[in-house]
């Protein structure tokens, strides 16, 4: 697109874009061209909804109206889809409004792509009324990231895993030959590598349950949370004594690996509240699952260091991180409180 036909789209845009505000959708356009994020046009529900007139919201640089955490993702964001990475049609951000508080807004994306960057046309709606927290696009980029690594990983050691099992049992028909004595010590030896290999291969299986999607069915909860005890236990262990109350409860509606990440999500965070010059043998982490009536209840609690009251109002918050509890991802709280909602 020519310098001039830019010209004449950004003439149009009030003339394109003006007869949305009328009905109340608030829409902006913004250019990024690696240099900051222009905007172009904005309507007055867009303005409105951030507190702003028209006038006002054009002389605040884009970049002011997003959240400072999630700040550094989207130009991270931005750069990939300037590199050619398909831009999303939808995504939740949270906007800061002119009197500094946040307002989580869902954005329909339309694009065009310019010959230096991209020119996005953004239809706004206010996300803070919906009854069920939503995870933001980008929360979800950062955990999608994680998951297809984990399930990489995941297939890396169960090809040569399995070769090792099955060589473990040709070993075992060839002791068959060795005397008595030697044959016994062969077998324990044996015995030993095959339970730590089967050990392995369970964690594996744990690994790739929570790495990829699942469908919505009964599943079982103590079986969900024991798996992820077992990932979490390098991490858990060296930090804290982990107590298990998990008791036998009726199977629950959901999706196992999401139930899974949002575990293994509260355990972490749970891992990072300690004070690295108590004694480990002074922490605790409490896993329990048990009925509760009707209900089945799962609880993670800990003796670590508490969350302040600002804290406690940001820790849902996507990419929030806790100076107490400083070193999580900035996710976990997110994905539990989704899956939970």
């Amino acid at each position: 697109m020519t310098p001039g036909k830019l010209g004449e789209l950004a003439g149009l845009l009030p003339a394109l874009l003006d007869p949305l505000g009328h009905v109340g959708v608030g829409v902006s356009v913004l250019v990024d061209r690696g240099t900051g994020f222009e905007r172009w046009y904005a309507n007055g529900p867009a303005a409105a909804m951030l507190g702003y007139t028209v006038d006002e919201l054009m002389t605040v640089p884009a970049i002011e109206t997003i959240a400072p955490a999630q700040r550094p993702l989207v130009a991270q964001m931005s750069a990939s889809f300037r590199a050619g990475q398909t831009v999303p049609a939808a995504v939740q951000i949270t906007t800061v409004c002119k009197d500094g508080s946040l307002l989580p807004v869902e954005v329909a994306l339309g694009y065009v792509r310019l010959p230096d960057g991209v020119a996005y046309v953004m239809v706004f709606g206010d996300a803070s009324a919906q009854p069920q927290a939503q995870l933001s696009l980008l929360e979800a980029d950062r955990v999608g990231l994680v998951g297809a690594l984990a399930a990489g990983f995941a297939h890396e050691i169960n090809n040569p895993l399995t070769s090792v099992l099955l060589n473990l049992r040709s070993l075992r028909k060839l002791t068959q030959a060795l005397p008595a004595a030697a044959q016994a010590q062969a077998m324990r030896s044996l015995d030993a590598i095959v339970i730590g290999a089967e050990r392995i291969a369970s964690n594996v299986k744990a690994l790739q349950t929570l790495a990829t999607r699942s469908p919505t069915v009964a599943i079982d909860l103590a079986a969900v949370v024991s798996a992820a005890l077992r990932i979490a236990a390098p991490t858990l262990e060296p930090r804290a004594h982990v107590v298990r109350q998990i008791y036998p409860v009726a199977r629950v509606v959901g999706e196992e690996s999401r139930v899974g990440q949002a575990v293994l999500a509260m355990l972490l965070f749970s891992s990072a509240g300690f004070d690295p010059e108590r004694p480990s043998t002074a922490n605790q982490i409490v896993v329990s699952v048990e009925p509760r009536g009707d209900d089945v209840v799962l609880e993670v609690s800990d003796n670590g260091r508490e969350l302040t009251p600002e804290e406690t109002q940001h820790a849902f918050d996507p990419f929030y991180r806790s100076s107490v509890r400083g070193n999580g991802v900035g996710v976990g709280l997110g994905v539990a409180r989704l899956v939970a909602a």
